[in-house]
């Protein structure tokens, strides 16, 4: 299967690589260094204490290959539109489109350069940071989850197969709010926490000031989806939350590592998302508001230093 991965960061390059064991896989970056790094010196990736280098080729972003078989797309979810615009030519009417995207609303940028029932919406409990140009740290393994955003499609069986044939732990659901909504409340925690605090992700469940305000977070998220129509047990919610942070200990979350080199991060989309939400119910989200404020202040210190 002809496979494109948007975006060669570290869990493009993650996914990149397990697909590229069945598949003829090409990643697309707008970053030069990064595509002529991963052409020269092929992409190494560390898991388990191994080092693994293999060859797989990268383009710049919208270089024109040709139609895809299938398109995953792992760019920041503030970049969606524009990424999967500059990059239509590889989408026809049969290509499948995958997002394992942060945040909320990839699938709606999506839907403006992709057929409905070809989009399919999925989370990653994989942890992956970047270690230089073309290298990258495979921290924590976990289940891929996808549904459709159609729900009379079945392409989400299809993405099934190409995943577990690549060695990927994947698993269906029905319910694709649900998939949303759960994985809003690991980034709105975990994501944007760690980045300001400046930790590993094993962190917050190490420290009990860092779970208590974890938990007034992930609370607010669940008031927010029960009013939107999807019913999320709290104390369930917050072990699925704690699971990830012991699953993922040692790893970074991608919000942090955007601090660390001072890039812009996917906040709007994440706790920003679910503050705009919940106006229109009426629920109040004061942890959530402040967190977007904190991490938009830290942002505006980028030029400062």
């Amino acid at each position: 299967m002809k496979i494109a991965v948007i975006g060669a960061g570290a869990m493009g390059c993650l996914y990149g690589t397990y697909l590229s064991a069945k598949n003829d896989v090409v990643l697309f970056d707008s970053y030069a260094p990064q595509v002529e790094a991963i052409n020269r010196d092929g992409l190494t990736m560390l898991e388990d204490g191994k080092e693994t280098t293999i060859r797989i080729r990268a383009e710049l972003s919208g270089t024109d290959i040709g139609s895809a078989d299938m398109v995953v797309v792992f760019v920041k979810s503030t970049q969606t539109y524009e990424a999967v615009k500059e990059n239509q030519k590889l989408i026809d009417a049969r290509t499948l489109v995958v997002t394992l995207q942060n945040g909320a609303g990839n699938d709606r940028d999506i839907l403006q350069f992709a057929r409905k029932e070809n989009i399919v919406i999925g989370t990653s409990k994989h942890n992956s940071v970047g270690i230089g140009l073309g290298k990258f740290n495979h921290t924590a393994s976990g289940i891929t989850t996808i549904g459709t955003m159609d729900e009379d499609s079945t392409k989400d069986r299809e993405v099934e197969k190409v995943l577990k044939d690549s060695r990927i732990d994947v698993e269906v659901s029905n319910d694709i709010q649900r998939i949303i909504w759960s994985k809003l409340f690991v980034n709105m925690s975990i994501n944007t926490l760690t980045a300001l605090l400046q930790t590993k992700i094993g962190y917050m469940t190490k420290n009990k000031y860092a779970w208590n305000f974890a938990k007034r977070v992930v609370y607010e998220g669940v008031d927010v989806a029960e009013a939107d129509g999807t019913y999320f047990d709290r104390r369930e919610t917050l072990e699925m939350v704690r699971k990830v942070c012991l699953e993922a200990e040692e790893g970074y979350s991608s919000m942090y590592q955007d601090r660390l080199h001072k890039r812009l991060t996917e906040i709007d989309r994440i706790n920003g998302a679910v503050v705009e939400q919940a106006k229109s119910y009426g629920v109040a989200t004061p942890y959530n508001s402040l967190i977007v404020d904190l991490i938009h202040a830290i942002e505006g210190t980028y030029d400062e230093s």
